[in-house]
Formats: structure tokens, sequence, C-alpha cells
């Protein structure tokens, strides 16, 4: 029986673990990339959504009606161009309710959000 020796895989050679320097494009899909968490933690603090996948040349984005007027200048504010896109509705769920204050008020809790759907561009343009 014949032993046979493994070479260690070279890592920049294995297409796993290939670094960023690999590829040409690699810096700009890194920088959009830390663009697109940055933009969604900062979406997600102001009450939004991004509803696009990481990490696309845009980010959709969908906020309340009534918020999104200080996302908006929070971007416009960072120097992003921002697109309307019309609006949206989102199943956000109703909460808990009393139904005393309901008979009193005739008012039910809707589980339905209407939302403001924007969309920017990551390099900026």
């Amino acid at each position: 029986m014949v032993a046979r020796t493994i070479a260690p895989k070279n890592p920049y050679t294995d297409w796993r673990n290939r670094p960023y320097a690999s590829n040409p494009n690699a810096e700009e899909r890194r920088k959009r990339a830390e663009r697109w968490h940055g933009l969604n933690t900062l979406i997600a603090k102001l009450g939004g959504w991004v509803t696009s996948l990481p990490p696309g040349p845009t980010l959709r984005i969908e906020i309340a009606r009534e918020s999104a007027t200080e996302l908006i200048s929070k971007l416009t504010e960072l120097g992003y161009a921002i697109a309307d896109r019309g609006t949206t509705t989102r199943i956000v769920g109703a909460g808990p309710s009393d139904p005393k204050t309901e008979r009193m008020t005739r008012v039910t809790p809707s589980p339905f959000l209407e939302c403001a759907t924007l969309e920017i561009r990551l390099d900026g343009r």
C-alpha cells in the first residue's frame, strides 16, 4: 500500500478562500457592502426596513409615511439622492387592545401600515 501525501491548499488558489485583492472590483464591492450595512443600521434605528438584497447597487427602503421626513433629511444630509418609488402596505401586526376601549372608541387597531418606498444608489449618484 502506498501512502499519499496531500499538499496543503494554497489560500490564493483555493476558490473558497480568495482574498479581496484577487478580483479587480473587489475593493469597490467591499466598500459598497460596508455602506449597505451601515445604512441598514441607520434605517433600522429610524424605524424603517431595507427590502433590497445586500450589497446591490441600489438600496430600497420602506418606512412609515409619518416618519419618512426624518429619514429623508438624514440621507440628504449624508449626500444621497433619494428617488421616491410610491407607497406600499406592510403587515406589521396589530398590538393588543382592550375590548372595552374598542367598544367605546369604535376603532380597532389595524395590522396594516402605509409605507413610503424610497430608493438610493450606493455609489452616490
